[in-house]
C-alpha cells in the first residue's frame, strides 16, 4: 500500500459505512458483512488499494 496503513483503512471503513445505508438492500448487507469480519475488511481494503494504485499509475502514464 502507498498510503499508511491506517489512511487506507479508514478510507475503506468510510467506503463501507457508506454503503452499509445503501438503498439496494444487497449491497448495503454485503457492505454490513466486511465491516463486521476483520479477514473481509482486510481484502477489501488490499483491493481498493491495488485498484486506486492502478488507476493513478495509467493516470499518470497518460
Amino acid at each position: 500500500m502507498t498510503r499508511n496503513l491506517a489512511v487506507e483503512f479508514r478510507i475503506a471503513a468510510n467506503t463501507l459505512r457508506q454503503l452499509a445505508n445503501h438503498s439496494d438492500p444487497r449491497k448495503a448487507q454485503r457492505a454490513r458483512q466486511i465491516l463486521e469480519d476483520p479477514a473481509l475488511f482486510r481484502a477489501y481494503a488490499e483491493q481498493r488499494s491495488r485498484t486506486v494504485r492502478s488507476r493513478r499509475s495509467e493516470a499518470e502514464a497518460a
